[in-house]
């Protein structure tokens, strides 16, 4: 099945536009990561700072991330992306969240999948170094259809199967409050729809829907005809967290994957709309290396083919625009034809960037004033001066490289293939993270008739727990107990804080606003340390002053309020925990209780002190 599977190639342009769109994801993460650095990582954010600065292997993190989406020198920049995930993801326990186990797995992914085949630097890289004046090499483009479906096998289908064994042993999802019971409570919300969660019979069939998806994902998303009814499910589920939720990323991230299972055929339509006319005629000297490099180039980005590339020793005479024009100057300067007009130099560059959707925005700038002077000014200068002899490969001395062989066919022993090597290591890695996965998921098992108190459950839940430990840290192979009951079992209060200025005015620090919705500080790792690890539906008082030390302390730099001598309010708003039958307008209800001062925080010198009564006693 596996060897089957390896051996039927399909066009790698969906891996690629997954690699953009994924990395782009993580990219936006590591962005809040350096944003709030100081917060997760120092002691006491910029009064006692970490003992190292994150900063440089954010900022290196940063960069990888960068030539990841641009697919320039892609397997370096993924391996140390995976380093830097390990490293970054592994310092900060109490903000990690379940979207960190997703870019494990996908960046250890990545370092192996060849998502560089299209859309990438690197492919331009070797077009250069194999093509020459008579003849132009084409990388593959094609890769195996296991690059697209491990992925989704590994970042979704292994959630939804361990997710599953808990949703069937809670409370409120097994009687189809899954949608509605977390989106009741204030602070779980992003953008509040109380309008939608007053819709009975939709919360329900939402609820019931993610059930029987997660439970039947795994065992479908590779058949063909189920792969657009998943899709759509997929796509709107998690769209629908990327809104009503303050997790964004995971949101993202999760769609990023789901567009490994968009059909290829669709971005190819999409991507490579040969069927319509070209829109520019490009000529171009067809004996020099340079020339056709630069042919090259424009034919790396034109990805819709709207430019039709044809050289002035064979074509030039037969067009009536160009016919009368010397083929000296034809070879010295570039040469366009778009709509019965004859274009040349920079005027030509300005005609491609506008013939390729996406570099439209270049021919834009190109044209303005000033702009357009100085550039035609530069291409002038340089057509003058330069070189005027051709360069051939004779004269310039070219010698093309023998093209690189297909490297599954490399015999490691006479009768084994360096294929044969790879599948044998696909089988043996898909074993391996099948039966982590399985380990892991004994202990997800809520209910096991009692083995669990015996000796031989006992001890298959030590090595659950001991796999956990390392399948999570490097694979990203864990729980996912997602919005669980416990998560919210008396969770009936919020708390926020605001700033005290020195006329008496109360500032409210974007942490919840004042609806008791999630605030703008608050979003994916940010959300969980301030909802689930300062507060929690039990407090704990040491954790929440803790926790309120370092927010402020943040905020205050941030926002240029001295630590000398400032004032802040504790205010807590006290709600229901919701019950687990639907109700009409629950969250407008809780969204509209008052707010009561809790407890003062007081910096002076740069020394923190809190006044703050026990929350559960309010």
């Amino acid at each position: 099945m596996i060897k089957k599977l390896y051996n039927k190639k399909i066009s790698g342009l969906g891996l690629s536009i997954f690699r953009i769109a994924y990395t782009l994801v993580l990219f936006c993460e590591v962005v809040q990561f350096n944003y709030f650095k100081h917060l997760i990582f120092d002691k006491i954010p910029f009064i006692r700072p970490a003992e190292i600065d994150f900063g440089i292997p954010i900022k290196i993190w940063m960069i990888a991330l960068i030539f990841i989406m641009f697919g320039l020198f892609t397997r370096l920049a993924t391996i140390i992306n995976y380093l830097m995930t390990i490293i970054l993801v592994g310092s900060i326990n109490t903000y990690e969240y379940h979207m960190f186990y997703a870019y494990l797995g996908m960046n250890f992914l990545l370092m192996f999948l060849p998502v560089s085949r299209n859309l990438s630097l690197d492919r331009l890289l070797l077009k250069y170094k194999y093509s020459n004046t008579r003849f132009q090499y084409n990388p593959p483009e094609k890769v195996s259809v296991l690059c697209y479906l491990i992925p989704v096998f590994i970042g979704m289908a292994f959630v939804y199967f361990d997710s599953i064994f808990y949703k069937f042993t809670s409370a409120y999802w097994t009687v189809g409050l899954g949608m509605w019971y977390p989106s009741s409570i204030p602070f779980t919300n992003y953008i509040p729809m109380p309008f939608i969660l007053d819709q009975k019979y939709l919360m329900l069939f939402l609820g019931y829907l993610t059930m029987v998806f997660e439970s039947v994902f795994i065992f479908t998303f590779f058949r063909k005809k189920w792969r657009i009814l998943l899709l759509a499910i997929g796509l709107g589920l998690h769209l629908g967290i990327l809104i009503s939720y303050p997790i964004p990323w995971f949101g993202l991230g999760m769609c990023a994957i789901y567009l490994l299972m968009v059909p290829v055929s669709w971005w190819e339509k999409l991507f490579k709309s040969s069927s319509k006319p070209a829109k520019l005629t490009f000529y171009y000297d067809g004996e020099c290396p340079l020339c056709n490099r630069t042919k090259i180039t424009i034919q790396h980005f034109d990805i819709a083919k709207r430019i039709d590339f044809k050289t002035v020793q064979y074509y030039a005479e037969q067009n009536e625009l160009l016919k009368d024009i010397p083929t000296d100057e034809l070879l010295d300067d570039i040469h366009s034809v778009r709509n019965g007009k004859v274009y040349k130099g920079l005027d030509t560059y300005v005609q491609v960037f506008s013939a390729v959707t996406y570099l439209k925005p270049l021919s834009w700038i190109l044209r303005i004033p000033g702009i357009y002077h100085i550039g035609k000014a530069t291409y002038q200068y340089i057509a003058k001066n330069r070189n005027t002899e051709r360069c051939t490969e004779e004269n310039c001395g070219y010698t093309p490289p023998t093209i690189p062989a297909d490297e599954d066919q490399m015999k490691i022993l006479q009768n084994y293939t360096l294929k044969d090597f790879k599948i044998s290591l696909i089988k043996a890695g898909l074993y391996i993270v099948i039966l982590l996965q399985i380990l892991i998921s004994y202990n997800s098992i809520q209910k096991k008739g009692g083995f669990e108190k015996t000796l031989a459950g006992k001890e298959m839940s030590k090595i659950s727990d001991d796999v956990e430990k390392t399948s999570k840290t490097y694979l990203g192979l864990t729980h996912h107990a997602v919005f669980m009951d416990y998560h919210f079992n008396g969770y009936n209060h919020i708390i926020s804080v605001a700033y005290v200025d020195k006329t008496g005015r109360e500032v409210w620090l974007p942490i919840i606003n004042k609806d008791g919705t999630a605030g703008n500080y608050l979003y994916g790792a940010t959300w969980i340390k301030w909802s689930f690890r300062t507060t929690n539906n039990v407090i704990n008082q040491e954790n929440l002053k803790r926790g309120i030390r370092d927010f402020t302390a943040f905020w205050a730099k941030m926002n240029g309020v001295s630590l000398e001598d400032s004032k802040f309010i504790v205010k807590v708003k006290k709600i229901d925990t919701p019950p687990y039958h639907w109700e009409k307008g629950f969250l407008k209800k809780q969204m509209e209780k008052p707010w009561i001062n809790a407890g003062v925080v007081t910096w002076r010198n740069n020394k923190y002190t809190i006044d703050i009564k026990e929350i559960e006693d309010l």
